[in-house]
């Protein structure tokens, strides 16, 4: 097998660029979350959950490179070794947290967009309603819980850059 550690500081870098691409994605659908908490207007709202569906290929890209070079560093740095449990600690966060926070997300900006009369899956495009029932809009909205999702998203990232920069096991 050649010896492809030359390679480790480049794909470094990548793995930071992905984890920014990720971030910079995610960071729309975020501030849509938060935004959506304070706004009542149909027209602002399908605009905001427009954002945040433009974003996901970012997010998904970001996600992609910061994964697989990531995996790759574990070899290339040969981490994957004894005694090298912060590498699968890190892993092992970023599926839990991505798994709890991609439903608990989508659910919620479902729940608005069904309430504005949209189709949640996009797979449609049903005319803008003349009228939203207000009383469901708000439903909606209020349903949400944008504090769990911030303090569990960048608990989990600060958890992640500590792992990265300090290996504490």
């Amino acid at each position: 097998m050649p010896d492809l550690s030359w390679t480790h500081p480049y794909v470094l870098y990548l793995h930071v660029l992905g984890v920014f691409t990720f971030l910079l994605g995610h960071g729309v659908s975020a501030m849509v979350v938060w935004r959506i908490r304070s706004e009542r207007d149909p027209a602002t709202l399908r605009t905001l959950l427009n954002f945040s569906t433009r974003s996901m290929n970012l997010m998904g890209i970001g996600a992609a490179i910061w994964l697989f070079s990531g995996i790759y560093l574990g070899f290339s740095g040969n981490y994957w070794t004894y005694g090298k449990y912060w590498l699968w600690a890190s892993l092992a966060i970023a599926i839990v947290v991505i798994g709890l926070m991609t439903p608990l997300g989508r659910f919620y900006l479902n729940r608005v967009r069904v309430a504005l009369g949209q189709d949640p899956t996009g797979k449609t495009n049903p005319p803008i309603p003349t009228e939203v029932d207000a009383v469901a809009l708000e439903a909606a909205i209020t349903s949400g819980r944008p504090m769990t999702l911030l303090v569990l998203g960048f608990g989990a990232l600060a958890v992640l850059a500590w792992l990265m920069m300090f290996h504490p096991f």
